[in-house]
């Protein structure tokens, strides 16, 4: 049975937690371009872009912290 976030692709599954190392990089790039193409000022995008990512690591980290159990349906 596959999960959620098994990739297609890649032959490895892929974590919330890679999920949320792709999330960070890529929201602060979409700011970067918001700032770049329209009229906002470059500190305004970038600090909304650091804010988000910075929600996504909260998350990860308070409301889903990682843990030494392993994911249930796989044995250690």
């Amino acid at each position: 049975m596959r999960s959620r976030f098994d990739s297609r692709i890649a032959r490895w599954p892929v974590s919330y937690y890679d999920l949320v190392l792709l999330a960070v990089p890529s929201v602060l790039l979409v700011g970067l371009v918001a700032a770049a193409t329209l009229s906002i000022p470059f500190h305004l995008g970038i600090t909304v872009a650091s804010i988000v990512s910075a929600s996504f690591i909260a998350d990860a980290m308070f409301n889903r912290p990682p843990s030494k159990r392993p994911p249930s349906g796989r044995s250690a």
